[in-house]
């Protein structure tokens, strides 16, 4: 996915000088913690994901080139009616989630069973804070269950105050405690599930999963044939059924059953169907609607669907759509494919046995063979943080095999659980730069004492119409336990609440549906101001000099701001010590 720059950075705004002081007990006071992050080294000592400060755009962040997702893939294991968290860069299972009650012998479990029965997890979309959201498709006669996974901190349901969570490939138990099968709240034993939900009619069948520009989830309902809207939050239901009947005045090829979907940067959902009907709903950043509702035949069977280059592509037999035209064409494969995914340089890739990239033009980029000891079919393809491929072995044993994103080398064959059936956004990489193109950068900061207050968090950017910098912190005495933390936004230079030794800042750009990027300039942080600091507008300047002298003789309370030594004086003395801590050059009001 491309992203460009529109326009040449002029200038650089001047950063803020940041000085001050901050009560680190009653009697005693010290300089305010400040930082400010303006050139390449600074922006080096945080997490770049999805930005750069590549020449010649140096000494600011902007927007990759070349779209890339986190380091994670969640992949449903349908046989065994769990996911698992799997890290791709160094190639291993992080943990192993239940969507359903197990193992085998705990209440309400359906033991090990094929892909087609039982709860048989297989849509995955993760969204663009990370978080995995797991669908069970459910073959009994049932309600589909939704569930969603935290990537970061977790809900304390026991009150120990430790997340409990599964580590590796073996998941916490889960039993169903009251016997009415369904996951209630008090069920959920690993605490990175913030919810469980069920969605739609009984026998719906949830064969479709995506992620809207708005970070609420579509749910599509194959038996049903309709979607519905759910709320990302909390699992509640925002909106639907809305039938895939196509509305009045839109094109129309009939009806089609949801069989995956993905929803691209103007808020328009594409369905695939199982059949040869494209679908299309459109305004799905509305809560309420109306939600226009199109299909398109393309005469040929569909199953995976892919987004990028202004197109959508389906796998079956392989084809790509033209929205601006509404015309289906070949996309160039000379092998077959049922998942199919595009890389970050939009490049599609796709295969069932041996696996295929092709370029946006429809050229053959390279062909690979299974790998040794994999399995011999795969319905799921996905690119991972490093644009290299994974293809989901489907079979009891629960093999992926991995190829260089370049030339398709082959990196090797791992397990995960039983009948890993994914071939939907398991990596966040369509959400991430298709449905929202975006990305962030994340540094921590150490003020040098535990439970220093937070003040302010300023920054010079330059944002075009439609794109957006946003900024939110999280505050922890640990490294540690910063993870465990929620982030909160906050606005430029407005003091927020907050303690702790450590801040963790992260700033997100956010490019248009134009794919323009924005810029990050600079960025400056400091502890909040106490001594000196009279007014209490969060600076020191000649306002608060001014409020000390006209104090002079008299007896400060305990922490009184214009007692900047702390001697229990106001005195010419702490007009000097201001003086000197002064946020403002020359200590201009």
């Amino acid at each position: 996915m491309s992203r460009t720059l529109s326009w040449k950075t002029l200038g650089r705004y001047a950063a803020l000088s940041l000085a001050g002081s901050a009560a680190l007990a009653a009697a005693t006071l010290a300089q305010a913690a400040s930082k400010t992050y303006t050139l390449d080294a600074d922006f080096d000592l945080g997490v770049l994901d999805g930005v750069n400060h590549t020449a010649p755009n140096n000494n600011q962040l902007q927007l990759n080139t070349v779209g890339t997702t986190f380091p994670v893939m969640w992949v449903a294991n349908a046989g065994e009616d769990t996911v698992s968290k799997f890290d791709t860069t160094n190639n291993v299972e992080l943990a192993r989630y239940r969507t359903w009650f197990g193992p085998d012998g705990q209440a309400g479990s359906r033991g090990i069973h094929g892909a087609y029965s039982g709860p048989a997890p297989s849509r995955t979309a993760v969204d663009i804070q990370g978080n995995a959201y797991v669908l069970n498709r459910f073959f009994e006669n049932k309600r589909p269950v939704l569930i969603k996974i935290l990537a970061e901190g977790f809900i304390d349901r026991n009150g120990n105050g430790v997340m409990d969570t599964s580590v590796g490939s073996t998941p916490l138990n889960m039993a169903d405690l009251n016997g009415n099968d369904q996951i209630d709240d008090n069920e959920i034993t690993d605490e990175r599930i913030a919810w469980a939900a069920e969605v739609g009619s009984q026998n719906g069948l949830g064969r479709a999963l995506c992620i809207g520009t708005d970070g609420n989830l579509w749910v599509g309902m194959y038996n049903e044939l309709t979607y519905y809207k759910v709320n990302a939050a909390n699992g509640s239901q925002i909106a639907g059924p809305i039938s895939t009947n196509p509305t009045a005045g839109n094109p129309s090829a009939g009806a089609w059953s949801p069989y995956g979907c993905l929803v691209d940067a103007s808020g328009t959902l594409w369905s695939a169907s199982l059949g040869s009907l494209l679908g299309k709903i459109t305004n799905t950043a509305s809560n309420t609607g109306p939600y226009g509702v199109s299909s398109f035949n393309s005469g040929n069977f569909n199953y995976g669907i892919a987004l990028g280059n202004g197109r959508v592509y389906t796998g079956g037999e392989m084809y790509t759509f033209n929205p601006a035209t509404n015309t289906f064409s070949p996309t160039g494969f000379t092998v077959g494919g049922y998942g199919l995914v595009v890389d970050g340089g939009g490049n599609i890739v796709s295969g069932y046995g041996d696996v295929q990239k092709v370029s946006s033009a429809g050229v053959v980029q390279w062909t690979a063979p299974l790998q040794p000891g994999s399995a011999g079919f795969a319905v799921g393809v996905q690119v991972d943080s490093n644009n290299d491929v994974w293809q989901m072995g489907f079979d009891a044993n629960g093999r992926m095999q991995k190829y260089r994103g370049t030339d398709g080398a082959p990196l090797g064959v791992f397990p995960v659980g039983r009948d890993p059936y994914t071939y939907s956004d398991a990596a966040g990489f369509a959400a991430r730069n298709v449905t929202n193109n975006t990305g962030t950068w994340t540094v921590t900061f150490d003020a040098g004492a535990a439970g220093t207050p937070w003040g302010k968090v300023n920054w010079n950017d330059i944002v075009p119409a439609g794109g957006s910098v946003q900024v939110s912190v999280r505050m922890a005495d640990s490294i540690a336990n910063l993870p465990l933390q929620a982030y909160a936004p906050v606005s430029k230079n407005v003091q927020f609440p907050g303690n702790g030794r450590f801040i963790q800042i992260q700033t997100r750009l956010n490019a248009n549906t134009a794919g323009t990027s924005p810029v990050l300039l600079d960025l400056s942080v400091n502890s909040l101001v106490t001594a000196c600091d009279v007014d209490a507008d969060g600076d020191v300047d000649s306002a608060d000099i001014t409020l000390i002298r006209a104090g002079f003789g008299q007896t400060p309370a305990a922490n009184d701001p214009r007692d900047a030594n702390a001697d229990g004086k106001i005195t010419v003395v702490d007009t000097r010590t201001c003086a000197t801590r002064c946020t403002r050059p020359s200590c201009a009001q």
